[in-house]
This record gives C-alpha cells, structure tokens and sequence, in this order.
C-alpha cells in the first residue's frame, strides 16, 4: 500500500478506535498503549453490495459503476457524494473479533449550489 494510503488508514483506524490507538510503524510510538500498523492489504477491484458492484476505480482503471450516495447518520443526517478509489482489507484484529476490517479511500463531491 502507498505511504499516503498506509497513513490515512492509520489515522482513520485512530479516529474510530479511540481506544486502541495505532502508529504506522515508520514513525515513532507517541502513546504509550498504541499497537504498530501492519504496513500490507488486501486490495480489491470491486465489492457487492445489496446485489450491485461498486468498482474501486484506481483499480479498474475507470469510474463506471464507482460513484456512490452515502447518508451520514447523525442528529441531522446527511447526503453525500463520492468516487471510490480504493476498497482494501486489513486482517490485524485490533478489538479481537476474528474479522477483518474493510475500508474504502473515497474522493469527496463538493455540492454545487449554481445554476
């Protein structure tokens, strides 16, 4: 995985396990409880979801079928748009499920409030 990929995975991880912090494991340790980041993933060129493929579209190498509509649950939910880029697997347990984790690098839509 590219360095860039490697640390937004980390901070990611970071921000939705508070709790069990990870470093990357080029950088040095800054809390004391935080385990190493295992620097490989499993790429994907697609995934099923609900009976349709949302293709990764560095991967396959165009956007078709990449463009997604996410609602962002919250007290006020909210509609967003983007492009998948990267789906990935990671198979560190960090809360000792036996599952992997899975993420997807996304590119953002800014709305547009033109004519």
């Amino acid at each position: 995985m590219s360095l860039e990929t490697y640390r937004l995975l980390a901070h990611a991880l970071c921000i939705r396990f508070p709790v069990t912090p990870v470093y990357c494991q080029s950088d040095h340790v800054t809390v004391p409880n935080s385990l190493p980041l295992e620097h490989t993933a499993v790429f994907f060129e697609y995934v099923i979801i609900k009976g349709k493929q949302f293709y990764a579209s560095q991967i396959a190498g165009w956007n078709k079928s990449s463009l997604v509509h996410v609602v962002i649950l919250g007290a006020v939910p909210k509609n967003a748009y983007g492009e998948v880029l990267d789906i990935l697997q990671i198979d560190q347990d960090f809360q000792n499920t036996g599952h992997p984790l899975w993420f997807t690098q996304m590119q953002w839509f800014k709305p547009w409030y033109g004519e």
